[in-house]
Formats: structure tokens, C-alpha cells, sequence
């Protein structure tokens, strides 16, 4: 079983940006100036309740999207809906119960992105109650500092989920709001048959992606008892599952492009986590043992 498929084009993409639509600091097109410049192929801009137009900016693919916010008593939720056509997101207001507004994306033929679970202090318990939800932000730029407190990473809440039994794929995003320095950081690299929005939309729901910062994944293969991951260059490459505790989880060296990884017994799932010379990181999405 193979994760990524070589013979398809890579897309690199950030899922997640504001712009002075909802509380972004800049407007549509100084942001679509910005993610084209820095080599983007495809941007979805999500501010707040009010959905983007599908559009093409200098060759760039600017998909239809949206954020919705849900605030409770210990917690928030910060759905991001992208759908095939921005008509489709009509009818959805504030006051709507999350789990309507997931089913309405679904049901639209979109693809609802639980948004920076970790800055949204979500619980494990809260997160696997999410129907309809199997993508999340595992690392989300303007949830960190300088910008926010030290929130950004969401591995270890995902990690509980998924030893849980909710497994989540995994995008990165920036979540552009100041455009400070924490706009083109975060992306995810989107294997799709061409760079359209129904192909991109399909490449998602397919599970045919990896988050990232500058790391690449070049195959991730199960084969029997082993897990054979090739990478560029990178000088770590770290083992996550359900298991606390698992020998040579983490392998360090220069130039590491190739692990063959023996999945443990009493494993339920594991994924990969690369770190480059530059201490920057891409993470798969995890395999279903």
C-alpha cells in the first residue's frame, strides 16, 4: 500500500487565509500577491462566515473558502469549509450548531477542515465527536508566537485522538491574519491528477496529501511487517503511534532520505514526522495498521 503515488504532480497549497473580508489585515488581492510570489500553486482565502470566489490570480488557484466559528464554554471550534462552488456555501449562518454546518460542506461536496485544534483548546473527547471531520490543522503558523501563546502545534492533541480511534489526515496552514511574517510558513502538498478545484477537492477527500514547512516526502510504502518512507534530505526521522514507548522511535543523522521502519506489535497506527537541517518539518498523514 502506497500513501503517495509518484506518477501524479504536487500541488503546494495553504488552505487557510484572512483578508480584510472578515479580520485580515490585507486585502484579497495583496494576499494572492504574496502566496503567488512565494511559488504557491493553489490558495483557499477563509475569512470569517464569508466564502471566497473560486478565481485565478497570475496562473495561482484560488479555491472557494470559508471559516465558520463555534464558541463554547471551554472551547472553540473553527470549521474551514472549501467547496467545489462558492454558491454552494449559501444558507449557512451564525447561531447554526457546528455539526449542521459540517454536514451542509459534506453534503455540498466539499471538504470541512477542523481548524488549529490545539489554539482552539479542544478536548480529545470533543474531537472525536466531530462526524463528517477527517482532516485537521496539525500545525497552524499564527497560532504560535510571536502572534499567539505557544499553541501552534496540534500533534499531541491528533496523537490522543487517533489512539483514540479518530484519525485525522493532516494539513499545515498558515491562518494569515497580520501578514508579519507568519504568511507562507505552513503549507500542504497536495498530490492531484491536475490543479483544478474538483481535483484538488478529490486529492483531499482521498487522503493524497502531506503538511509541511520545507521538508519533502518523496513515497511512504507498506510492505508486510515494514514501513519504507523516502524523503529529501533531512537529519531526523521520527516514528509516531498509539504506543508510549517504542525503541529508536527517532533516527538522527545528515542527509537522512530513506528509513525502513518494523511496525510493533500492539500498534494501531503510525506516522512520520521529517525535520530538515533548518529545524523545519512535514508530517504524513497516518497509516490505519
Amino acid at each position: 500500500m502506497k500513501q503517495m503515488d509518484a506518477s501524479l504532480p504536487v500541488f503546494k497549497g495553504n488552505t487557510h487565509a484572512h483578508t480584510t473580508n472578515s479580520d485580515g489585515r490585507v486585502s484579497p488581492e495583496e494576499c494572492m500577491r504574496q502566496y503567488k510570489e512565494a511559488g504557491y500553486d493553489f490558495l483557499a482565502l477563509t475569512d470569517h462566515w464569508a466564502v471566497g470566489e473560486e478565481t485565478q490570480y497570475r496562473g495561482m488557484l484560488v479555491l472557494p473558502g470559508i471559516e465558520y466559528d463555534f464558541t463554547y464554554p471551554t472551547q472553540v471550534l473553527h470549521i474551514v469549509g472549501l467547496y467545489p462552488d462558492a454558491k454552494l456555501a449559501a444558507g449557512m449562518q451564525r447561531g447554526m450548531d457546528h455539526q449542521t454546518v459540517i454536514d451542509h460542506i459534506n453534503q455540498a461536496g466539499g471538504v470541512p477542515i477542523a481548524a488549529h485544534p490545539a489554539w482552539s483548546l479542544n478536548t480529545t473527547e470533543f474531537l472525536c465527536s466531530l462526524r463528517g471531520v477527517d482532516i485537521a490543522e496539525v500545525y497552524n503558523t499564527m497560532s504560535g508566537e510571536p502572534f499567539n501563546g505557544p499553541r501552534a502545534d496540534a500533534e499531541a492533541i491528533l496523537d490522543i485522538a487517533a489512539s483514540n480511534g479518530k484519525l485525522f489526515n493532516l494539513v499545515a496552514a498558515d491562518d494569515s491574519h497580520f501578514y508579519q511574517g507568519e504568511q507562507c510558513v505552513s503549507y500542504t502538498m497536495v498530490q492531484a491528477e491536475e490543479l483544478s478545484v474538483p481535483a484538488i477537492l478529490d486529492a483531499l477527500k482521498k487522503g493524497r496529501f502531506y503538511a509541511s514547512q520545507g521538508p519533502e516526502f518523496k513515497s511512504i510504502e507498506v510492505k508486510g511487517d515494514e514501513v519504507i518512507v523516502e524523503t529529501s534530505p533531512v537529519n531526523r526521522i521520527t516514528v509516531c503511534s498509539n504506543r508510549v514507548w517504542v525503541k529508536d522511535r527517532c533516527v538522527s543523522g545528515n542527509g537522512l532520505t530513506e528509513r525502513i521502519y518494523k511496525i510493533q506489535p500492539g500498534e494501531k497506527y503510525i506516522r512520520f514526522r521529517i525535520t530538515d537541517g533548518e529545524g523545519r518539518i512535514a508530517w504524513s498523514n497516518p497509516i490505519a495498521l
